[in-house]
């Protein structure tokens, strides 16, 4: 009986997953926003398909994983916001720590999960450091493939976002960052399809 209590709690914990909204309309919903689920789900898939497609020598199984995985604190911790300022960032980076502690400590016969968890946050391995990348990516694609205005709303330039996003990817060692390089490159020169000011 208490594997099933454990599995009705882990239900409930990704319940509230869902439930974690991102500063981001849905792809599939202009008047809602994009949930963690979401994003983790296509994460995973997007990074699979890279995988198969440049024949990356990564192991697959640890990249869908560690995409599964990497948001899962926010759902104590909550997502925080490209846009936010960096006092937010610094305190949220400080609350997603405490949140895998309490996942931990809600679920501790699952080792493995909070192994892989741990071991993304670390970024010591290139299926770790692949994830992040892609993870950091994924938004631009959102925005690309959403009806425009995202970036009025939240006035917002793309030099800026770009920029944002480079700080924290433009210097990971990864087989893939000449795809961060084609995909900024490509969203560069269509900006004006899809990034409205």
């Amino acid at each position: 009986m208490s594997s099933i209590k454990t599995l009705i709690k882990f239900e409930s914990l990704l319940k509230k997953f869902n439930s974690i909204y991102r500063d981001l309309e849905s792809l599939h919903a202009v008047k809602q926003l994009d949930n963690d689920v979401e994003h983790s789900y296509r994460v995973a898939m997007l990074c699979w398909m890279l995988i198969d497609e440049y024949n990356f020598k990564l192991d697959a199984n640890k990249v869908i994983r560690y995409a599964l995985l990497h948001d899962l604190p926010e759902a104590y911790a909550g997502d925080t916001s490209l846009y936010a300022s960096q006092a937010k960032k610094t305190k949220a980076k400080k609350n997603e720590t405490k949140a895998i502690g309490t996942l931990i400590k809600r679920f501790p016969k699952q080792k493995s999960l909070w192994n892989d968890l741990q071991e993304y946050e670390k970024r010591e391995n290139a299926e770790s450091r692949f994830v992040y990348m892609i993870e950091k990516l994924e938004p631009g694609l959102v925005i690309l493939l959403a009806p425009p205005g995202q970036s009025i709303k939240r006035k917002a330039s793309f030099e800026w976002a770009n920029k944002e996003k480079q700080k924290k990817i433009g210097h990971i060692d990864t087989v893939a960052q000449f795809f961060n390089k084609d995909l900024t490159d490509y969203l560069t020169k269509n900006q004006k399809k899809f990034w409205k000011t």
